[in-house]
């Protein structure tokens, strides 16, 4: 297994960079007094509040609360992971990283881009000459695409058979495993055989934000299930994070101020295609705050675009949840709902540009659907509907930072409810304030922490559970943690959070303010919730908890933690029909009971 980064190799490269030339390259920079100052990159503003200190190295935005260092900065406004954004500033003066280290992993990655990319380039060639093609681009041509923009979205086919791409792509063992960890080609071991996760699907390459092929997702061509189907995560592609189109819409000529999120792949390239280059799509998803974020750094406006009919307004309101903690101020969301039977593709078809710019022009602000939604059903014109109304909003409200906006919501609350401000916010308790937590100095830490103390999962509402008896694995994993939280300082978070069952978002909340204050006291994790629904359930687990010096923390949270993605996954085998996807399912159980540690008896 790879090494750690040594500190001093970091200190050195922090100590070699200029942070004012750093910054300056991407946004001009103006002296103030012995700092400088520019309007913030990470949020719209007209005044500057964006604060640049040479001589400690550290930039700090009034405004939306960015912090940290040259490290920090790369890695929020290139969107780079911490390897990548290291390499790059160490490449700028002119060091290489440490061998046993990280950089094992990080240099293992090109091969899997030169890998996905050769796959791009294999099904764009498939599309222009396999003898199976006509179905494909009878498809492609119904949906109103062009040569043209086919060409520009490397739209690709997938032909039928079963081993096309492996024959064509895996002429060495190297090139074999490759294919596997990016989940194109799957093992039959019954037969000890290889055969293409994809096919008679079209492709559609998903890029990440530098332009690189990253994973893909394939629609049927028939009525077959599912309809379509994405690559499984990977070291490289993570589907809660990724968004598709959002590469070429950062590509157009035009200033990108505005973002429309929509469902599908065709819904992106159709309304790229009728000169709205701003739209993406989340890859089998649903919108999260990761999503949003993202998002938000780059521009002030998000629209989101659904299906009128029901399944359409749920995914909404998931969306306007996974929002809530990113309105701060200068941001807007406001949702756009189509007419029944119509999607963005085939709407613009129908339409004209203009029509269908004026729908996103007066889409639903956030507040509108917000409080539109919680009152269907309730009758406002009476002390029930009011007192209702305000138990629902309250939460909701809770969740959106301090600043104008949230205090904005709370006087719409107060007009639809008759009270006042002061008596809404004490009359139910509420949630912990949701704000911009600020970065560790420069002076303390090298490296500093670029997300918020407390990931918010959603876990909020939820009772806490009855400790009598046998805890859940779940609860367990978190007692071990108030034993020793250390223990988390070698867990994969991203992994976890792509593998665990909803259940366990308290245990991933734990694990990842644990990662952050590695020395943390059970205290500390008990305040940080303090008052909270999760608050009561951790302190009643604390209680409960036998603490033993001499236990294996380490070996016994691992064991769990194996337990619970067992869990998950033979859930997902439950749920899931296609018979590759069973496959992928029944080979990542088998390796997972293998790694099991078996306890003595």
């Amino acid at each position: 297994m790879a090494g750690r980064i040594p500190q001093n190799f970091i200190d050195e490269v922090l100590r070699r960079i200029d942070l004012v030339d750093l910054i300056n390259g991407h946004v001009r920079l103006k002296k103030t007094g012995k700092n400088y100052s520019a309007c913030c990159p990470f949020h719209n503003e007209k005044s500057p509040s964006f604060s640049v200190n040479r001589e400690k190295q550290f930039y700090h935005c009034f405004g939306c609360g960015a912090s940290g260092n040259a490290l920090s900065f790369v890695m929020q406004y290139e969107h780079r992971e911490f390897m990548d954004g290291l390499e790059y500033l160490a490449q700028k003066v002119g060091l290489s990283l440490p061998e046993n280290s990280q950089q094992e992993a990080q240099v293992s990655r090109q091969p899997l881009y030169d890998i996905l990319e050769a796959a791009a380039q294999f099904f764009e060639e498939q599309l222009r000459s396999a003898p199976t093609r006509s179905n494909a681009v009878n498809y492609l041509q119904q949906r109103g695409l062009t040569g043209q923009i086919a060409k520009y979205w490397r739209v690709g086919y997938a032909p039928s058979g079963w081993d096309n791409l492996f024959n064509a792509l895996a002429d060495t063992p190297e090139k074999q495993a490759l294919l596997l960890e990016a989940g194109l080609i799957i093992h039959q071991e019954q037969r000890d055989s290889y055969y293409d996760a994809m096919r008679e699907r079209v492709i559609f390459p998903i890029r990440d934000f530098r332009g690189r092929v990253i994973a893909f997702g394939g629609r049927v061509l028939d009525d077959s299930k599912p309809k379509y189907l994405n690559s499984p995560e990977s070291p490289i592609f993570h589907k809660g994070e990724e968004l598709y189109g959002f590469y070429e819409s950062r590509q157009a000529k035009q200033a990108l101020t505005r973002i429309m999120v929509v469902e599908g792949y065709l819904d992106v390239i159709a309304v790229h295609q009728a000169g709205l280059p701003f739209a993406v799509a989340t890859l089998g998803t649903s919108t999260s705050t990761t999503h949003v974020e993202r998002l938000f750094r780059s521009v002030s406006d998000v629209v989101f675009c659904f299906d009128g009919d029901n399944a359409g307004r749920k995914a909404a309101w998931r969306a306007l949840e996974s929002a809530l903690p990113t309105l701060k101020e200068g941001v807007s969301a406001s949702f756009l709902f189509l007419p029944d039977g119509q999607d963005p593709d085939s709407l613009i078809r129908e339409e004209d540009k203009e029509a269908f710019s004026q729908r996103i022009h007066s889409a639903l602000p956030l507040a509108d659907f917000l409080f539109n939604h919680l009152s269907e059903d309730l009758r406002l014109d009476s002390l029930e509907g009011k007192s209702r109304l305000a138990s629902l909003a309250k939460p909701l409200i809770d969740k959106v930072p301090v600043g104008v906006y949230r205090q904005l919501l709370w006087q719409r609350l107060s007009q639809l409810t008759g009270l006042d401000d002061q008596t809404l916010k004490t009359a139910l308790p509420s949630a912990p304030e949701i704000t911009h937590t600020p970065t560790p100095n420069t002076e303390e830490t090298a490296v500093l922490v670029t997300r918020p103390v407390r990931r918010q999962y959603e876990v909020h509402n939820r009772r806490p559970q009855s400790i009598a008896g046998r805890s859940s694995l779940s609860d367990k994993a978190i007692q071990l943690l108030l034993q020793k939280s250390t223990a988390a300082t070698t867990l994969d978070t991203a992994l976890l959070l792509s593998q665990l069952p909803t259940e366990s978002a308290l245990l991933l909340d734990v694990i990842d303010f644990c990662q952050q204050q590695p020395d943390c006291t059970i205290i500390a994790i008990l305040g940080t919730w303090e008052g909270t629904a999760e608050g009561a359930h951790l302190k009643a687990l604390a209680e409960d908890a036998t603490f033993s010096p001499a236990l294996n923390v380490e070996g016994e949270l691992t064991d769990i933690l194996n337990q619970l993605r067992i869990e998950s996954l033979n859930q997902q085998l439950k749920e899931t029909t296609e018979f590759a996807a069973q496959v992928q399912l029944k080979k990542e159980l088998r390796a997972l009971v293998t790694l099991l540690r078996k306890k003595p008896e």
